[in-house]
């Protein structure tokens, strides 16, 4: 049995990490697909609260400081 170079065993491992990378980017993507839901989901979630009254009393009042000058 010959032994192969590491260049030959480099061949072979390409060959194996090739075929297997559309599984991998298959489930990357399904990976990819889940966490975009799940931000997307947090984000419609905040996007529906109220502004709290001491924020809008601050905008308020950098309005009237604005204003005055």
């Amino acid at each position: 049995m010959p032994n192969k170079t590491p260049r030959e065993s480099q061949k072979g491992a390409r060959k194996t990490a090739s075929s297997a990378a559309p599984a991998r980017d298959a489930e990357a993507e399904k990976t990819d697909q889940y966490i975009a839901d799940q931000l997307k989901a947090i984000y419609d979630a905040v996007v529906v609260e109220p502004v709290p009254d001491h924020l809008l009393q601050l905008l308020d009042r950098l309005d009237k400081n604005d204003e005055e000058k």
